[in-house]
């Protein structure tokens, strides 16, 4: 069971991301006020703060399941270790820093979003990839 967890959170992270860039996509310039709301208020909205307590929890379970796992394969390595650094640069560089959030919230027009949202969607292969060889 161990050893699925890990695939299972690649599999949730392919989803989620595929869901939201479909969203952000088919919102346009609209989404702007989704990510205004989530990143740049004094208090994040509720369904902000249950999506990330959830997919900690996710992230804590797939990771006691690579470290309980037989062996540890590259892809496991990169979900458990490698993308969660990059998570956490990414949340010192735009989630806590106000200009960072100023940077985001500035996005504006239906094109920009769009593009934003085709950048998103290439991560969905390589979450798949890793799900699978994880």
């Amino acid at each position: 069971m161990e050893t699925m967890l890990p695939k299972v959170f690649a599999l949730v992270l392919a989803a989620a991301v595929l869901a939201t860039s479909v969203l952000i996509y088919a919102l346009g310039g609209r989404f702007q006020a989704v990510e205004a709301k989530a990143y740049s208020g004094a208090r994040r909205p509720w369904w902000f703060v249950l999506g990330l307590v959830a997919f900690a929890a996710l992230y804590l379970a797939a990771l006691a399941g690579f470290v309980l796992a037989p062996e540890r394969t590259w892809a496991g390595w990169t979900l458990m270790v490698v993308i969660p650094v990059g998570a956490a640069l990414k949340a010192g560089l735009v989630i806590l820093n106000p200009k960072g959030r100023a940077a985001v919230v500035a996005i504006e027009g239906d094109r920009a979003w769009r593009r934003v949202a085709l950048t998103r969607a290439v991560l969905v292969p390589v979450f798949l990839v890793l799900a699978y060889f994880a």
